[in-house]
């Protein structure tokens, strides 16, 4: 199956900001309202923060952008969490105060994401694949390439969070390999209850 790497183009910012908010359920949404979209495309074309398109790799399929895989090493990530935090601000402008509320309740699973990963694992922050191409054995493919890159940056451990109450999600992560290693504490969004549960597997190390 075919990657890319994404480039740091308006085209592959487009969408990478439709399969984003996929993945996340809306929730970058939820933080910026009607400013979510700028948010994160100014983000992926910047190198220096977590939403960067250095992150990010897309599966192609019949030479189209099928899905994409964003993920990196911990320790790498960690240290430019700081310039992801005040580029979220800055482009957020009218929305700040939104931001904050939310960013508020969602302290919990902000701190959750950011505590309970060692620098060695191979964070996989967002996985997504567009509906038309779905039930094609995609999210194997996606999890096998986060998995050699895992391997090639030396990390000793795949890494991810998973909606608890996402069931077909959770038995594919299972079916990879994935064991479930800690869960957050359950917060309310917008009336709903959520918890993210931390699955994890071994890499296997090529020498």
């Amino acid at each position: 199956m075919p990657f890319i790497s994404a480039q740091a183009n308006k085209e592959h910012a487009q969408r990478f900001y439709e399969l984003a908010q996929m993945a996340s359920d809306g929730l970058f949404t939820h933080l910026f309202g009607g400013r979510a979209q700028a948010v994160l495309l100014e983000m992926f074309l910047r190198d220096d923060n977590e939403f960067s398109h250095r992150h990010t790799r897309f599966l192609l399929a019949d030479g189209e952008i099928a899905g994409m895989l964003h993920g990196f090493r911990a320790g790498a990530a960690q240290a430019g969490s700081g310039r992801s935090l005040w580029l979220m601000l800055r482009h957020a402008q009218l929305q700040a105060l939104r931001f904050f509320i939310a960013a508020v309740v969602l302290r919990e699973l902000l701190d959750f994401v950011g505590e309970r990963l060692d620098s060695e694992d191979y964070y996989i922050s967002m996985l997504a694949i567009y509906p038309a191409h779905r039930g094609r054995s995609y999210s194997k493919a996606l999890l096998a390439e986060a998995e050699r890159l895992a391997a090639e940056r030396n990390c000793a451990r795949l890494a991810l969070d998973v909606d608890e109450r996402n069931a077909v999600a959770r038995a594919a992560y299972r079916g990879a390999g994935f064991e479930q290693v800690c869960e957050s504490k359950t917060v309310n969004i917008a009336e709903e209850r959520l918890r993210m549960l931390r699955l994890a597997k071994p890499v296997t190390r090529r020498d």
